[in-house]
């Protein structure tokens, strides 16, 4: 895993079990650039592998490698990281997609992607999942965990098999990632697996761009690509600092949000105290608080916490693309977010990742 090799692209394509991951990635492989070589990893939960068979048929500068009866989602099991360092060994591709197991949880690779040995071999770009509109009524899939995970986990969400939902389901979708915190970055509705391959690379950090910042309000959003960071060729580079704030204020509310890299890390304990504080609000100058939310990576896991009704909650998230926190208040004049900023500054376990640019 030499550091002089640029890194690997990597996509997860997740979704529950039937929902059409394998033949969203036929489509991928068939529309491919012309000379690059790819590899896929399929996870199945049987024993028998139909998936990497079926993706195999006729595929040329392709590499499929299938690890079935068993999950890869697990950062304990090693199947995984066997497989990418035999890739590696085997011929460096140019793009590697992972199709997880559509009963895991793949919060799990994204965490083994980013163990330092493998980020230097691999770079993690949008995670795709796909939602059957059918399901979102149904509570046999919102009712289960690793459906709501991938549903958090995803940069990018596509609604699949919308030639076979009524209007009352795709409506129900749209409203189900309408309310999601924090906000995908794109959303597309399809059949048949099909979406732009261009959403493989989306940006990541759209905020940090202000070029290529996402439109506020947008079932079908904008692309964003990757290359367009910085000012016109005549101006001088931008590169927004961590973290990034966000503040915005309309119809007697204001709000504030900071977004932190991925990287970044928080003691829980501080968090947990922090959030707890805002029920005595005036301490952080806060009078008016109405509303806060923030998901953070911490020494022990990622958390999503809230704040509503003066009362404090905290559960595991399987988000993973930034740490971020927003804040509400209804007041006539905005205040001064500085104590709370500090605070949280204060709750970050390694404050060298917020000198990277």
């Amino acid at each position: 895993m030499s550091d002089a090799l640029p890194r690997v692209p990597v996509n997860l394509v997740t979704g529950f079990l039937g929902v059409g991951k394998t033949t969203a990635l036929m489509h991928l492989l068939a529309g491919k650039p012309a000379g690059e070589y790819w590899a896929v990893v399929v996870n199945e939960f049987g024993e028998v592998g139909i998936d990497g068979a079926t993706l195999s048929t006729g595929a040329d500068e392709l590499r499929v490698a299938e690890v079935p009866g068993g999950c890869i989602c697990c950062t304990t099991s090693p199947m995984l990281r066997v497989s990418l360092t035999r890739l590696l060994r085997e011929r460096r591709p140019d793009r590697l997609l992972i199709e997880p197991s559509g009963l895991g949880h793949p919060a799990g690779i994204v965490d083994l992607l980013r163990d330092p040995m493998l980020a230097k071999a691999f770079e993690l770009r949008g995670v795709i999942t796909l939602l059957d509109p059918a399901h979102v009524g149904d509570a046999r899939y919102t009712g289960h965990e690793t459906w709501r995970d991938q549903l958090q986990l995803a940069d990018v969400v596509v609604l699949n098999k919308c030639d076979r939902a009524d209007i009352a389901q795709i409506d129900a979708a749209r409203a189900l990632l309408a309310g999601l915190y924090p906000p995908k970055l794109a959303q597309c509705e399809t059949s048949q697996g099909r979406f732009d391959a261009a959403l493989l690379d989306i940006e990541l950090y759209p905020e940090r761009w202000p070029e290529v910042a996402l439109p506020a309000s947008s079932q079908h959003r904008t692309i964003a690509p990757r290359q367009r960071r910085s000012q016109p060729e005549s101006g001088p580079e931008v590169v927004a600092s961590w973290p990034v704030q966000k503040m915005q204020s309309s119809l007697g509310s204001h709000s504030c949000g900071w977004i932190f890299p991925a990287e970044c890390q928080f003691f829980s304990g501080a968090l947990a105290s922090l959030f707890e504080s805002l029920s005595e609000s005036a301490v952080l100058g806060l009078a008016g608080l109405s509303r806060a939310k923030g998901v953070f990576q911490t020494e022990r896991d990622w958390y999503r916490f809230d704040w509503v009704d003066g009362y404090p909650g905290v559960q595991v998230s399987a988000y993973r693309r930034d740490s971020r926190c927003e804040l509400i208040v209804d007041a006539e004049k905005a205040p001064d977010w500085g104590a709370f900023e500090a605070a949280l500054l204060a709750a970050v376990m390694n404050k060298n990742c917020l000198c990277n640019a």
